[in-house]
Order: structure tokens, then C-alpha cells, then sequence
């Protein structure tokens, strides 16, 4: 059976190298402070991250750096037209659109807001961060220290398990389709939580795969690789039903939906390659591959 094109749609993303080309933690330090950004990439995996990040903000307040060069750095941050149309067509199709992010509410607003997308989105999940009267930035973790542990037996983070927020969203209504966007090791507990009519768009060549790869029997949901923004506006347009495009449905899904992107990601994205060279250098990359999960 198609779900037809205004059918009530969860759609959740992962913000850091899945809806931006790059990791906003690593990008405001490698652009503000090359030698905290050094400490950073050392000291990651040894420091709870979102701990990390706190110290590191205090002193990158106490090298000089306000609010505003922040602010400014992090307006910055490109964000692929492709990726827009995409949210903005899910939106208008009557979806609901949620992030569910490692990163934080500073960052991730802050983003949005320099692209004037912050209105497709119902609710932003992760880190809660706030400057100061002096203008100090203090990040502190979603699910603290004051709580009893998540206990998820899956590669979650201690500050965070995905899978178990993406499931309060499930189960807060009726959903004819939820559709869950990542790239890393903790966005694969929350895409074991789909089921078979819901899709999971991980992006391909990063740990996401590799985790699907190797327990692909705790996947339920319809799994489609991407590599760029390009390919997540094909999907997009699939999923929505739009542009005559053939329907998602669950006996014919894996053929339309999965045929669509993978033909769509073998022409080369000049403007995507371009992009990513220009504003990350191969250590973040490497970075975002295997530590920031």
C-alpha cells in the first residue's frame, strides 16, 4: 500500500556531517584557535566529549574570544542548497522535522538561524548550551550527571542515547512513516528503532554503515546510502511521492527508493566536492570519521 503524500511524517536528523559538511564542536575551535583546536583532537576519547567541550570553551574565553566571533564563525558553517529545498519540501509536505544531535543548542540554532531555516524545525534535541552575562559559552550534557544512566547496550554516548529520544517521539502519536538521517556510531541505536514501513538514510563511507554492516539483522526499516545533499533531495522527492516519481510502499520500497539514490550519487557533485575541500581540512574529516560519533 502507498503512503500517500500528506501522510503524518516523522523525519529526525543527525546535524553534524549529515544536515552540515562538517563537525560545528571542530569547526568553531579550528577556525577561533588553532591550538585549543589541537587539544581538542588529542584529547578526544580520552575526555567525556561534552565535558571536553565545556573546558574548552572556558578557555577559549579566557584567550579573548566573545560571543559575537562565535556567533560569526559559526553563521559560517555552509549549508547545501540541495539539503534546504529538501527540509523545506518535507515541511510543506506536512512533515514534522526534529534534530537529535551530539553538538549543542547554541551551535545548532545559531546555524540555523544564519540560513533562515530555524522555522522548518519542531524541536531541536541535544546539549544544552547558554552564554553568560560575560559571555562565556557553558555547554552542559543532555542527560547529566544528576541521572541515573541511560544503561543502552548499544554504542551510545554516556550524555546521550539516541535511540531511547528518537522512541519518546515515536510513541508520542501516530506516525504513517519515520525517517531517521545519520552518518556515525550513535545514530545507529536509533535506527534500530524503525520499523519496516520507516527508512534509515546513513550516509555512506562513514561509521553508520559500518555498524549496519555488521548487525544489518537489527535493522528493520529500509536502509538508503547517501553521499551528498544531492542524493538527499532524490530521496526526498521519492519518499514524498512527488514529481511522478514511483511510490514508496512496503513490498516495492528497497527498488524505488534505494534505485533513485544510487543512480542519482554515480554524477559527480562538483559543488559538493568543492564545498567540503574548502572549508575542512583531512584531519576533521578523519576526526568526524572516528571519534566523533
Amino acid at each position: 500500500m502507498s503512503i500517500s503524500t500528506f501522510a503524518k511524517r516523522l523525519f529526525v536528523f543527525d546535524f553534524d556531517w549529515t544536515l552540515i559538511e562538517c563537525d560545528s564542536d571542530n569547526w568553531v575551535f579550528q577556525h577561533l584557535n588553532k591550538n585549543l583546536y589541537q587539544v581538542q583532537l588529542e584529547s578526544a576519547g580520552k575526555v567525556q566529549w561534552t565535558d571536553l567541550q565545556q573546558k574548552l570553551l572556558g578557555e577559549l574565553f579566557a584567550a579573548g574570544v566573545s560571543r559575537k566571533d562565535i556567533e560569526d564563525t559559526l553563521s559560517r558553517v555552509p549549508f547545501d542548497a540541495d539539503m534546504i529545498e529538501a527540509l523545506t519540501l518535507m515541511k510543506t509536505h506536512g512533515s514534522e522535522l526534529y534534530i537529535l544531535s551530539d553538538a549543542n543548542t547554541v551551535y545548532i540554532e545559531t546555524v540555523l538561524k544564519a540560513h533562515k531555516i530555524d522555522h522548518l524545525f519542531t524541536r531541536i534535541l541535544t546539549n544544552p548550551a547558554k552564554f553568560d552575562d560575560q559571555g562565556r559559552l557553558n555547554v552542559v550534557r543532555f542527560h547529566g550527571l544528576d541521572k541515573a544512566p541511560h544503561g543502552c547496550h548499544l554504542p551510545c554516548e554516556p550524555n546521550i542515547c539516541k535511540g531511547q529520544e528518537l522512541q519518546k517521539l515515536i510513541d508520542s502519536q501516530h506516525w504513517d512513516q519515520v525517517i531517521y538521517m545519520g552518518d556515525s556510531t550513535n545514530d545507529f541505536c536509533p535506527s534500530t528503532r524503525l520499523q519496516s514501513s520507516d527508512v534509515v538514510l546513513a550516509r555512506k563511507g562513514l561509521l553508520l554503515e559500518s555498524h549496519i554492516t555488521k548487525s544489518p539483522e537489527l535493522i528493520r526499516g529500509e536502509v538508503v546510502y547517501w553521499e551528498n545533499a544531492q542524493d538527499v533531495l532524490a530521496a526526498t522527492k521519492v519518499i514524498l511521492e512527488i514529481d511522478s516519481t514511483p511510490s514508496i510502499s512496503s513490498s516495492s520500497s528497497t527498488t524505488s527508493l534505494s534505485t533513485i539514490v544510487a543512480s542519482n550519487t554515480m554524477i559527480p557533485s562538483s559543488k559538493s566536492t568543492a564545498s567540503l575541500s574548502a572549508v575542512e581540512s583531512e584531519d576533521s574529516r578523519l576526526f568526524a570519521r572516528t571519534v566523533k560519533a
